[in-house]
């Protein structure tokens, strides 16, 4: 299951977003993928990203061992250049 899969909805709403791992606790290559949004607002998991239609994608690039890191990007190689020190899976 990819990170932004994981449910975090709550009897509270939905929580602003999701903890950001320091690029220095990441081990190995890491994946790197776009996360698709419900409603414009809202990852798969339920958190709430805010924003609308008209921002730049939301990108999630994680570890094997389950460290995790967000960004904001225009594509997936600015997103990369955004994290420098990590390898990525194609």
């Amino acid at each position: 299951m990819m990170p932004f899969q994981v449910n975090v909805s709550s009897k509270y709403g939905a929580p602003m977003g999701r903890r950001s791992d320091p690029l220095s606790d990441f081990v190995g290559k890491c994946h790197l993928r776009v996360v698709p949004f419900v409603d414009y607002d809202y990852d798969q998991g339920g958190a709430y990203w805010g924003g609308g239609r008209d921002t730049l994608s939301l990108y999630c690039a994680w570890d094997n061992e389950g460290h995790a890191r967000y960004i904001r990007a225009f594509d997936r190689d600015s997103a990369k250049a955004a994290m420098p020190g990590l390898k990525f899976y194609r």
